[in-house]
């Protein structure tokens, strides 16, 4: 008689750990699915160094694999946005606004190996992004800048201006040097005006009085060296016109990330096309469920973003 109890609590057990896993489906919507989507990403902007952070349009498609050990996998296609947020900021994607159509928008693709224990884990991706092409931007919104060319002598002009303002306006003890520049467009105002965003890193040269030439002042290489992106703006005007040129700058300084030890980080790269690339088309998704809902249009409906 005492085996019954034992017996009935052992069946219990059984049934309740068969449920948990069939509770697992390969929907787009499934609750699950949509979290195991959302932390995939997360882990994905987390590991890279350069670009913006990735936000989360939709869920693809979703394909699931039990395996026998009792680990199930997810194999995710999930359709991103670029965001206004630069991936040194290590900000959620969740706190990042949408490059909108005025924002050189950018769209891709990311497929993610994901397995879940106790944890929702990474274990590869591989993503494309490119811009949105000034084309359909324009036909979008024929006022909006477009893309320029980030090796543009004048691109470089702007940054530099904008550049030397931050310095001469910020409080830092150091100076701030140029580390790249990440976007570039021109829209037309009152002549040509010209938008950069670029990244900045605190260099060797202390603030002084005197004109320092900042292609001098190496970048420090202490891990404790102030990292910033910034937003800058470069308005000229026709010479006929007596309007003064007006530069304009705006940085976010991010204090360094602590240095971590290498734990088992997922493998994997983001492929960055260029505007013109005409992708193939797609594949349809192998979930009949699939794919889900788009969270962003961008008034660019025409396209598959």
């Amino acid at each position: 008689m005492w085996m019954r109890p034992f017996l009935l609590v052992l069946l219990v057990c059984v049934f309740w750990q068969d449920g948990s896993t069939n509770q697992m489906t390969d929907k787009c919507q499934d609750a699950t699915v949509v979290k195991a989507a959302e932390e995939a990403l997360e882990q994905i902007n987390a590991d890279r160094q350069e670009g913006y952070i990735l936000t989360l349009n939709r869920i693809y498609d979703v394909k699931l694999d039990k395996k026998a050990d009792g680990i199930n996998h997810l194999y995710l296609t999930i359709d991103v946005l670029a965001t206004q947020c630069h991936v040194i900021s290590r900000k959620k994607w969740k706190s990042c606004a949408v490059k909108n159509v005025g924002d050189l928008p950018a769209f891709g693709t990311c497929e993610a190996s994901v397995s879940l224990e106790s944890t929702i884990k990474v274990q590869n991706y591989n993503c494309s992004v490119q811009q949105v092409t000034a084309r359909a931007i324009l036909d979008a919104c024929p006022d909006c800048p477009t893309a320029e060319r980030l090796d543009d002598p004048v691109i470089s002009e702007t940054t530099q201006l904008a550049l030397q303002k931050y310095n001469k306006e910020s409080t830092f003890p150091h100076l701030f040097t140029l580390i790249n520049i990440t976007a570039a467009s021109m829209q037309w105002v009152v002549g040509p005006s010209y938008f950069v965003e670029f990244i900045i890193q605190e260099s060797e040269c202390r603030r002084n009085s005197s004109e320092i030439d900042l292609t001098q002042c190496p970048p420090k290489v202490s891990h404790s060296a102030l990292k910033g992106f910034c937003s800058g703006s470069h308005i000229t005007a026709d010479d006929t016109l007596e309007i003064k040129v007006l530069v304009e700058v705006k940085c976010e300084i991010f204090q360094p990330v602590a240095v971590q030890q290498e734990v088992s980080r997922p493998a994997g790269s983001v492929h960055v096309l260029s505007p013109s690339h005409a992708s193939s088309p797609r594949a349809p998704p192998v979930s009949s469920s699939c794919p889900g809902d788009r969270k962003h249009h961008l008034g660019l409906r025409k396209l598959d973003l």
